[in-house]
């Protein structure tokens, strides 16, 4: 059989396929953006014709526990269509979630999802599992159960700082070695996941939809020149060093703001920073705020900034790059892979004077064209360019299991 004639049959059969999605985390009523690029590559499969469906289960910790919150969440299980896509949920406890053995309760307690998806909607063709921990753990048990092949698609930052050892590791390992393949969403990743035994590890990006991300309907104003910062707000994303960046090149200047978006457990420390560099009058801090609430931010301002100590991919990226925004970034192990010098900047993490420059550098420059950044964005991260990619891998995966 030629080449081509090959290439096109693995297309034809990625079209006819079955996958099912086990998210590690998902979006719920009481967590309602959780996991919302597990969302995206899921529609991003089905607008590429393949057959896509969810098995989610969702639990519940101790400190959340109440009578009420017991009457909500009593391991009921539903059967909807959320966003087009056929999802089955059960709501649950897990009170060692933080724990690998939680991690080993969830994934067993996932086969009962499992289940439950197969008895509405038969047996899927392969199972995608987005992170080995522990989604990839309950794809393992459901393989060994089961016979149901699984591909791994990681993005727990964990892997991608070498910070997951111990049992947490070995179990990962496991799923890693027995999985038909593994995807990974930047080159540092790939390169660190095979350090954890993962053998075939694909290179396949996060995905941006274009339909919502899109430029503003109004142009851009420069007057107040506005950064824009999204993200849970840890340590790990570099805020503090924003803010001291920030304050050491616009104390005090008229027109000049920074709005931070995102709650987390260092708000009040980055609001006190902000009051003792004498910037309390120039920075917002949004807290954490809905998705439409995120995209008018940046319809409403004029750079994109992350300053992450570590970032697997950086999704707020290619969502800001979809809006015409250009973007500051650093290089932590996924925005490298997003980020040339037609669409933005890259720093080394911390670099507090370089980050100050770069902010210096975007407000004098002339306002980019965001035509050109959008279309970057959407070429390599849209719907229909990831989607096509995770639908050819997944038949090949087939075709050669």
């Amino acid at each position: 059989m030629s080449a081509t004639h090959s290439s096109m049959d693995v297309r034809d059969r990625g079209t006819h396929l079955h996958v099912l999605m086990l998210p590690s985390y998902y979006e719920t009523r009481h967590r309602p953006y959780n996991g919302a690029f597990f969302r995206d590559w899921a529609c991003a499969l089905q607008r590429a014709g393949v057959r896509i469906g969810i098995a989610y289960l969702e639990t519940r910790g101790i400190r959340e526990l109440s009578l009420r919150a017991l009457r909500e969440t009593h391991f009921q299980s539903t059967s909807a269509v959320e966003d087009g896509l056929p999802t089955v949920r059960v709501a649950g406890w897990n009170t060692l979630s933080q724990w690998t053995a939680g991690g080993l309760v969830w994934a067993r307690l996932t086969q009962r999802v499992i289940g439950e998806y197969m008895e509405h909607h038969g047996r899927p063709d392969i199972v995608a599992a987005q992170s080995a921990t522990w989604a990839g753990q309950a794809a393992w048990v459901a393989n060994r159960r089961l016979g149901l092949p699984y591909v791994i698609t990681e993005v727990n930052t964990g892997f991608g700082t070498g910070r997951v050892r111990g049992w947490e590791a070995a179990v990962s390992r496991r799923a890693f070695a027995q999985a038909e393949a593994v995807i990974a969403i930047s080159e540092n990743l790939r390169t660190r996941l095979r350090q954890y035994g993962a053998q075939r590890v694909e290179l396949i990006p996060c995905t941006v939809d274009e339909s919502y991300w899109t430029l503003p309907a109004i142009p851009r104003v420069r007057t107040p020149f506005t950064f824009y910062a999204q993200a849970h707000l840890s340590p790990r994303k570099g805020f503090d060093v924003l803010i001291r960046a920030f304050a050491r090149r616009f104390r005090g200047a008229d027109g000049i703001r920074l709005v931070i978006g995102g709650g987390g457990e260092i708000r009040s420390d980055l609001e006190a920073l902000a009051a003792s560099t004498g910037v309390a009058s120039q920075v917002t801090f949004l807290g954490a705020i809905p998705r439409a609430a995120v995209r008018n931010a940046m319809w409403a301002a004029n750079c994109f900034v992350l300053p992450s100590y570590a970032e697997n991919f950086g999704v707020v990226l290619i969502e800001a790059l979809s809006t015409g925004l250009p973007v500051i970034s650093t290089r932590c192990g996924g925005p490298e892979d997003i980020i040339n010098d037609r669409v933005g900047s890259l720093l080394v993490p911390g670099d507090e004077e370089r980050l100050g420059e770069a902010l210096a550098t975007m407000l004098n420059r002339p306002a980019p064209d965001p035509e050109p950044i959008r279309n970057y964005a959407v070429a390599r991260y849209g719907y229909a360019a990831v989607g096509r990619q995770l639908r050819d891998f997944y038949g090949n995966v087939l075709e050669k299991s």
